[in-house]
């Protein structure tokens, strides 16, 4: 089995919380097999929201059922050891900000959660080692009240919003997360109108910027099923206040319909950056439709189902007006499709992103916070950041206590300078990288997979000079 454990990926698909992971894709993997009522497009860390999931889709007697005994015996304290030890010069990707500084690092921690009535306290604190540098970490540290249709707290944990597998255009696990506080509903509309999901949250960006420090963070996310087969969903967030400058009102901040683009030669009246997405998923339960074509988990190859996906979005508000209404328009385009067939214990996806647009920096560029939707300089939405286009798939198999994955990446990022009449000025030489790697899981204590892995990376003109090849590499193993 050891040899199992040095197949695994550290790029797209790589993720902090190893620890659920596995959980999550085959609860995910059994309700698009089946057709069960739920929303995939809105992510957390929480245990509990894996759980009710898990209800839905009926499952029992499963992997999952150990994973998640705990909570699904309302345990009212849990503790997961936690830890990897990597060694490489690949920076990882999807990983809530932690790029794994030198050629060797070590991550030790404890997943510790309580649960109380429906009282749900999270912590993950991990301590780092990276070349004989300590520091300390906080990727996960939440109190709210969650029950089955409810989820109301504050804190930090991870967050991901759309339909994509290994990026999103809005908000992803790429970054370290932000102080949040945010309430959230997610139920049924009567027995036609399908299920619903609607979240709103407020905090701020707490990592140092270069524009400005401190901006308020404003959250909105819409989901809507009104079939099983089909959820259409509508994203938001904003970037305002901070140290410094002043906060709009809260009309602006609920629809901005006065952007200050002009006649402010100072930037000194209230402006905020904006970003927001619209997406669809379909999914076709195939083996549903085909008589005795589903397979049960474990016993080999089946056509189950087939699921397509796509993600709009834009940056930046812009005035615009229909007569004497005024009407706010987003500029900078980006664009994510994706597909994925499920083949009994086999899943396979390929997904294309652009984010980059010909007149509008993505991520990037307004002129107040001109640093963007970042933490630590880490993008919070698409790993590949603004100005680029992205190429990944992902080849899993995954019987139940045990799976391996094959991932490859082809990302091609554009030197962007400027904007200048409404043509995007970028450097001469763009940066291409090309990755491939393996991983894999082991259940082997019955409540935690162990995972390991290796990749590799190929990169054409890294930091954008010209003639430059730079080859990189990781191996890591942990649970």
């Amino acid at each position: 089995m050891l040899a199992l454990w040095f197949m695994g990926a550290a790029l797209a698909s790589s993720t902090a919380d190893e620890l659920l992971d596995p959980a999550r894709f085959l609860i995910d993997r059994a309700a698009r097999s089946s057709g069960a009522d739920v929303l995939y497009g809105a992510r957390t860390s929480s245990a509990k929201s894996l759980v009710y999931r898990w209800a839905q889709v009926g499952g029992d007697g499963s992997e999952v059922d150990q994973v998640l005994a705990p909570e699904l015996g309302k345990q009212s304290m849990v503790f997961r050891p936690a830890g990897r030890l990597v060694a490489g010069t690949l920076t990882p990707g999807l990983q809530q900000g932690d790029r794994e500084d030198g050629i060797l690092g070590l991550r030790a921690g404890l997943d510790a959660r309580a649960y109380w009535k429906s009282v749900e306290l999270m912590a993950h604190p991990q301590f780092h080692l990276d070349e004989s540098q300590p520091s300390f970490a906080l990727p996960l540290g939440w109190a709210g009240i969650h029950t089955e249709q409810w989820r109301v707290g504050f804190g930090l944990e991870e967050r991901w919003f759309g339909p994509g597998r290994h990026g999103g255009l809005m908000l992803t696990d790429n970054a370290r997360p932000a102080p949040l506080g945010s309430t959230a509903f997610e139920g049924r509309l009567g027995e036609h109108w399908g299920r619903v999901r609607a979240e709103v949250g407020a905090g701020w960006l707490d990592a140092p910027r270069v524009d400005v420090d401190r901006p308020g963070w404003l959250v909105m996310d819409f989901r809507w099923a009104p079939h099983p087969m089909v959820e259409l969903g509508l994203s938001r967030m904003s970037i305002f206040g901070g140290v410094d400058r002043p906060a709009p009102n809260i009309g602006q901040l609920i629809l901005p319909t006065e952007p200050h683009v002009s006649d402010d030669p100072d930037q000194r009246l209230p402006d905020q950056d904006e970003i927001a997405a619209i997406d669809l998923r379909v999914t076709l339960p195939l083996g549903s439709w085909l008589s005795g074509s589903r397979a049960e988990p474990g016993h080999g190859l089946a056509l189950d189902y087939l699921e397509v996906w796509m993600q709009y979005g834009g940056e930046d508000v812009i005035a615009r007006s229909i007569g004497p209404i005024p009407v706010p328009a987003l500029a900078g385009i980006a664009n994510l499709w994706g597909g994925e067939l499920g083949l009994g214990d086999v899943t396979a996806n390929l997904e294309w992103a652009r984010v980059l647009d010909d007149q509008f920096r993505w991520y990037t560029g307004h002129r107040i916070y001109h640093e963007g939707f970042v933490q630590e300089g880490e993008s919070m939405g698409h790993p590949s950041g603004g100005d680029s286009r992205t190429w990944n798939f992902s080849l899993r198999w995954m019987p139940g206590r045990w799976g391996a994955e094959l991932v490859g990446e082809d990302r091609l990022r554009v030197g962007g300078i400027d904007v200048s009449q409404g043509i995007l000025r970028t450097l001469s030489n763009d940066e291409h990288a090309r990755s491939v790697g393996f991983r894999g899981w082991w259940l082997a204590d019955g409540h935690a997979w162990w995972h390991a892995g290796f990749a590799l990376e190929h990169t054409e003109n890294p930091g954008f000079q010209p003639v430059d090849i730079e080859r990189t590499w990781r191996i890591h193993i942990g649970r």
